[in-house]
């Protein structure tokens, strides 16, 4: 018999991975199941309706892409202010 809930909880399960996984070295596999999450979240209630499985896995890897977005932009600022320091001493020699 199957769970008519299954695409609902793969998209929690997929938001949860998300979230913790974008914490460690493996984030781009976060941003991976963020997407995917958000994928299954959308099919989960086209198919199965109202269903709050989905709606936590929805919310859950939106707030892991954003999270995932900051880092990287912080990130690429950092690698652009070093860029920038290294040039300019390099200007200096």
């Amino acid at each position: 018999m199957e769970n008519k809930k299954t695409f609902g909880i793969i998209s929690l399960l997929c938001g949860i991975l998300a979230i913790v996984l974008t914490f460690t070295p493996l984030s781009i596999v976060g941003l991976i199941l963020a997407i995917l999450g958000i994928v299954f979240s959308a099919v989960s209630k086209k198919k199965e309706g109202k269903n709050g499985l989905a709606t936590g896995g929805l919310v859950l890897s939106i707030i892991a892409l954003v999270i995932w977005i900051i880092v990287i932009v912080i990130v690429g600022a950092i690698f652009g202010a070093a860029a920038g320091m290294l040039g300019s001493l390099a200007g200096l020699m």
